[in-house]
């Protein structure tokens, strides 16, 4: 199949959904029911970060507006895992999101892939969560989820429950949890406050925030404090002791500081948050010292509903980052994409900007979303720069208030270091998922 003819298919494939849609003719009782909208037992009315969503399947819920769509739903999130902030009432609750398709990716200078995909929109994992009241408005709490591939049935990351496990106590004085949690800025897990997009990190990094945004990660060891909201203000910090181990002694572990603010009010919602990594903790092959700088990471998202559509804007700066967007390591060979062997460790790491813009507007009973993001940065060590950017588009038409499917078109290209990298080409995708 020749690449215009596989674009051509790709497109009609991804559109599908939408073209669905528009026959239904409003047959179905979940046509006017927003893609992202969550039912009654899934919502969490009390969590306020309504800045746009985060990534897929890792559960962070904002409530509707006025439009007939729900604009800060976190899109790539069935919001399933979150346990509300307000919850006193006794509880153990299973509950899980399974999310199948087809990803066809062609990147520059390499031959085009279709291949069965998960985790596209929603993440696919289970877990337990649960509540114990402990009176006075107290109650103790604890969530357990595991991803695992859809596809083929493997765990994804390793262990046991790799996308949370914490426990905890919360109450009118706020929350606060111990355990394996994610950064405020990764778009995983309760605390992510990463927002300011339609379509945040899901679907392909080629067209979301992940191919030009530097994301945090899980953070093993780690203690989070959230406040409830007062005024539209809410905050949240979060510190690892040992992003990957704290076994040695506290001037050997990698450390993570993170500090965040969301407010909202009416139809804008915005966060800001400063994270830090020391790196302490980091080692060459041969285990000495790394001795790379301290990582910082300035993060900010906004978003406004006019009622027929909902703006949402991002920007992050990074300063000494230990790599480029979306996993792509420094020093990329353009032959392989493979990372390059060089006599000299960049300790100094990356110098980066990068910001995003898009809009979400219902169409035919679904959301249909646009995205247009961008990055700059430098490679501090050598001086070499590198540049992306990419368009990103969206469409989720729900089938019920658990069920959606969904359609995908992205293209990025890559410049300089990022050249012939992970992000400079095109994807497609088209699927559906469901909760539990």
């Amino acid at each position: 199949m020749t690449g215009y003819k596989l674009l051509v298919t790709a497109i009609a494939l991804s559109l599908t959904p939408a073209f669905a849609a528009n026959r239904a003719d409003g047959t179905s009782g979940a046509s006017s029911t927003s893609a992202s909208e969550p039912s009654a037992s899934t919502a969490t009315p009390s969590v306020k970060y309504r800045s746009g969503p985060t990534k897929r399947g890792r559960a962070v819920a904002f409530g509707s507006t006025r439009s007939t769509h729900t604009s800060n739903i976190s899109h790539a999130s069935s919001a399933i895992a979150q346990i509300p902030m307000d919850a006193t009432t006794s509880s153990i609750t299973l509950f899980g999101e399974l999310d199948g398709g087809v990803t066809i990716e062609k990147l520059r200078g390499k031959s085009a892939t279709v291949k069965m995909s998960s985790g596209n929109w929603y993440w696919t994992s289970w877990g337990i969560k649960g509540v114990e009241e402990l009176g006075g408005g107290n109650a103790a709490i604890f969530t357990l989820q595991q991803a695992f591939k859809l596809n083929s049935g493997e765990s994804i990351g390793g262990g046991g429950f790799n996308n949370q496990a914490f426990v905890g106590l919360q109450g009118p004085w706020g929350r606060v949890t111990f355990g394996h949690q994610a950064g405020l800025s990764s778009g995983d897990g309760d605390y992510s406050m990463l927002g300011g997009s339609a379509l945040g990190t899901g679907f392909t990094a080629i067209g979301n925030l992940a191919g030009v945004f530097i994301t945090t990660g899980w953070l093993d060891n780690s203690i989070a404090y959230r406040t409830q909201e007062w005024n539209g203000l809410q905050f949240t910090a979060m510190y690892s002791n040992g992003i990957s181990g704290d076994d040695n002694k506290w001037s050997k572990n990698s450390h993570y500081y993170g500090l965040g603010m969301t407010y909202d009010v009416g139809a804008f919602n915005s966060n800001f948050m400063f994270e830090l990594e020391d790196h302490k903790g980091s080692t060459l092959a041969d285990g000495k010292p790394s001795n790379l700088d301290k990582t910082q990471y300035y993060t900010a998202g906004a978003s406004y509903d006019f009622g027929d559509f909902t703006l949402y804007g991002a920007y992050q700066f990074v300063n000494h980052g230990t790599r480029m967007p979306n996993y792509n390591f420094i020093h990329i060979d353009e032959a392989t994409s493979a990372t390059k062997q060089v006599t000299e460790i960049p300790t100094k790491g990356v110098r980066q900007n990068a910001a995003s813009i898009s809009v979400a507007t219902p169409v035919a009973g679904g959301t249909l979303m646009l995205q247009l993001n961008g990055v700059k940065g430098k490679i501090l060590n050598d001086g070499d720069k590198y540049q992306a950017w990419s368009i990103g588009s969206g469409y989720t038409y729900p089938l019920s208030k658990r069920t959606l499917v969904y359609g995908s078109v992205n293209y990025g290209q890559g410049g300089k270091a990022l050249k012939h990298s992970n992000l400079d080409g095109f994807t497609t995708v088209f699927g559906m998922a469901t909760t539990f």
